[in-house]
């Protein structure tokens, strides 16, 4: 173990001190080449005596040149050592900063004179997201975005030395580095190379892009605003005006922005303990209240409702305040325009001839005018229905609920206590907060409706008249001859005898049914105006039963389709009957002026059915005749009072308006429909009753 240890330490000692050990062996081989130089080549004797033995100069000679050789071997070994020093240090130097580099957080890359990589660290290829081979198979001009790979591979390359943002394409995208560019000599190569730091700012220049866009979009809104705004500190000194603003104020913008804000705008809280900044400044809070100021311009007065609020920097701290300024002088004057309005309404309102009231949805009166104060006393306050009528329960129908609910005029009729009828008309409005509310008309129309009623008789009488017309075409005839025959019996036979007093008889029979239809012409008979359910088949079967027989005289084409099950309608059935009668008339006049005789297809459907109306059920009867039809032009006229398309005489131009009031006075509606040369349709809807 000691003999392996001491080789060891002396194959140590060799390795280390290898030119000291050369230096010795070359003095001691030295030693051996002189001594056989002076035996081979001087013959000077013996070998051995050469070596051992020579002379004392000769010993001189060799020890100095084996000194020198030892010396030699020192040196060499020191510079060696120095050497092997050097290159160890430099190579933990280099290992020391390589890992520096490849651990950095930054990109750090190496590239020649043509551009292409020739080293990278782990941030490089992290940032530019190809792998380390990728990437030092691509040249740094190549993934510039501005130089856009315009050098070649053998055309020297120098890119923008010191500091500056280069993009980069990176997948189809565009990265940002700030990077810093070296050059890095290399004295013992003729090819530059360069050395580039950088750092990603790619986020931090979406950030500042988005920070310009969203200060910028500020910016454009607060100009363009179309209320006129100001910033202002707390020394009460403009900062920023936009565009409204100088519009109205009239001050430009030069002259705002420094300027004190009381100078530029004034308002009557400006020097007080109400002014804005003030308030704001000792607790910050939201201010608004109106201002009135002329303009600069032409001193034109305007009003504007102002709006402060606080303006607070980074911390939170309120350094200012925001002024917003709306215009409202158009807004001022139409509130006044209003008042005005309001005040002319209500002097038409309490000057109206008819009441006139407003009520709510909960059917109690807000409003009432003076007429109506004088007709029925002060009502404000009451339902409608005990004001109106006198019940303690709302009307059904309600009138008022129906106008709300379909948002349409509704009109009635009702008589009071003391004999009087009044029509009301309800008109729904939606008053301030969206309140439902009906404005009421009440119309005394006692007078009316007897005038209404007189022509009603006189339509019956024009009906009755036309009626006896066909009796009389029908029965005069016949009765007149067994009259004659009758009478003829008297006049032979003499008295007494059985022949002449059944003659006698005869003829007194057929003077009284003569009387009879004579007395048809003369005749009209006013029914009942209370309402009572009457079926719709009774009433049409009734009236049929008058006119049938003109009806087949004119050969016209009968066709009625009534169901059975029809439920009834609450009417006065002389009344509708009357229009039903008019309506009849009315078609059979106008297929007669078509197809005058027995020429032509003359034909006449009558059906009725059941439908819905605004929630309700109604009874549809609708008449429906193939005569003229009418003209667009006055299809709409024909209802009005006094306007007849037939010639003067033979109409009076009553029977549709009457028909018209009678059906609305119960509720139902009255339509035409027609196309001129091929039809007529006249539709009645009237309110059902449902059991």
């Amino acid at each position: 173990m000691k003999a392996a240890a001491v080789v060891s330490v002396l194959s140590g000692n060799l390795s280390k001190n290898r030119y000291i050990w050369a230096g010795f062996l070359f003095a001691v081989c030295n030693w051996f080449a002189e001594s056989a130089l002076h035996v081979w080549v001087f013959h000077e004797g013996p070998f051995r005596a050469q070596v051992f033995t020579t002379d004392t100069h000769e010993i001189w000679m060799r020890l100095v040149a084996g000194v020198m050789f030892v010396f030699f071997g020192i040196s060499t070994q020191g510079a060696f050592n120095i050497r092997q020093r050097t290159e160890r240090a430099l190579a933990t130097s280099e290992r020391k900063y390589r890992t520096l580099i490849e651990e950095a957080l930054n990109p750090v890359f190496l590239f020649g004179s043509s551009g292409r990589f020739i080293d990278v660290n782990l941030a490089a290829v992290e940032f530019f997201q190809r792998d380390r081979e990728q990437l030092l198979s691509k040249r740094y001009q190549d993934l510039s975005v501005f130089l856009g790979g315009t050098a070649s591979d053998q055309a020297p390359f120098t890119p923008i030395l010191g500091q500056s943002e280069v993009d980069f394409r990176i997948n189809g995208g565009t990265k940002t580095m700030l990077l810093n560019v070296v050059p890095l000599p290399m004295p013992d190569d003729e090819s530059e190379y360069f050395y580039g730091i950088g750092q990603d700012i790619t986020e931090r220049k979406r950030m500042e892009l988005n920070l310009g866009l969203a200060h910028e979009e500020l910016n454009q809104i607060f100009q363009t605003a179309s209320t006129g705004m100001r910033l202002i500190d707390k020394d009460f000194n403009v900062l920023k005006v936009n565009e409204t603003f100088v519009q109205l104020s009239g001050v430009p913008r030069e002259t705002s922005v420094g300027a004190k804000c009381y100078d530029i705008f004034t308002g009557d809280r400006c020097h007080t303990d109400q002014c804005p900044m003030k308030r704001i400044l000792e607790k910050p809070q939201d201010i608004e209240y109106e201002i009135r100021d002329q303009t600069k311009i032409d001193g034109a007065e305007f009003a504007c409702l102002l709006t402060a609020r606080p303006f607070s920097d980074q911390d939170g701290e309120t350094i200012g305040i925001v002024e917003s300024f709306k215009d409202i002088t158009e807004l001022s004057r139409t509130r006044q325009e209003l008042r005005t309005e309001r005040d002319k309404l209500r002097h038409i309102l309490f000057q109206q001839f008819e009441g006139v009231s407003i009520l709510r949805a909960d059917h109690s009166i807000e409003y009432q005018n003076a007429t109506l104060t004088e007709q029925l006393g002060d009502c404000t306050g009451l339902p409608c229905y005990q004001a109106f009528k006198g019940v303690t329960k709302a009307c059904s129908p309600c009138y008022m609920h129906r106008a709300i609910k379909t948002g349409q005029l509704q009109r009635c009729e009702f008589e009071v206590a003391d004999g009087r009828t009044f029509e009301h008309t309800y008109t729904p409005f939606s008053d301030t907060g969206s309140e439902e509310k009906v404005v009421v008309y009440l119309r005394d129309i006692t007078d009316v409706k007897a005038s209404r009623a007189a022509a009603i008789r006189s339509e019956q009488l024009a009906g009755v008249g036309e009626l006896a017309a066909g009796v009389a075409h029908e029965i005069n005839n016949p009765i007149n001859g067994i009259i004659n025959y009758a009478q003829m019996l008297v006049n032979q036979h003499g008295v007494p005898s059985e022949a002449h007093d059944l003659g006698s008889r005869i003829v007194g029979e057929g003077n009284r049914v003569a009387r009879i239809v004579a007395s048809l012409l003369s005749f009209a008979r006013r029914g009942s105006e209370i309402k009572v359910p009457t079926s719709i088949e009774e009433i049409l079967s009734e009236s049929l039963t008058l006119v049938g027989t003109q009806i087949r005289k004119d050969s016209i084409t009968l066709e009625v389709e009534v169901p059975k099950d029809l439920p009834p309608v609450l009417c006065v059935p002389q009344e509708i009957q009357q229009v039903f009668m008019n309506i009849l008339n009315n078609a059979r006049y106008a297929l007669n002026q078509r197809s005058p005789g027995c020429e032509g297809e003359k034909r006449l459907e009558i059906q009725a059915s059941t439908r819905g109306r605004n929630g309700d059920c109604v009874v549809q009867i609708s008449f429906r005749d193939s005569g003229d039809g009418i003209s667009p032009e006055i299809v709409d006229k024909i209802v009005n009072p006094f306007f007849s398309t037939k010639p003067k005489g033979e109409g009076t131009g009553l029977g549709l308006s009457i028909s018209q009031d009678i059906v609305r006075s119960h509720g139902g509606d009255l339509k035409i429909e027609s196309l001129p040369g091929q039809f007529t349709t006249v539709s009645i809807d009237l309110p059902a009753v449902v059991s």
